[in-house]
């Protein structure tokens, strides 16, 4: 059960670090409540793109303006 444990926490960082590339190379996904077709015209969630802002790419945003405006 350690070793798991131990396998599981060396592997973590390479996980994190391998979604940020991902998000800082393509931020945009696919809308995950469009029809799995294509766009949606009526969709709330992407307007209508078909694409929406990863998870990542909406927490770095989030985090960037706390810092802003903290600082000011």
């Amino acid at each position: 059960m350690a070793s798991v444990i131990v396998l599981l926490a060396a592997c973590l960082p390479f996980v994190t670090l391998s979604y940020i590339v991902m998000c800082l190379a393509s931020p945009w996904g696919r809308c995950t409540r469009c029809r799995p077709g294509g766009k949606n015209r009526t969709c709330r969630a992407c307007e209508g793109t078909g694409k929406r802002p990863r998870l990542g790419w909406q927490l770095y945003f989030y985090a960037r303006r706390l810092h802003r405006d903290g600082n000011h």
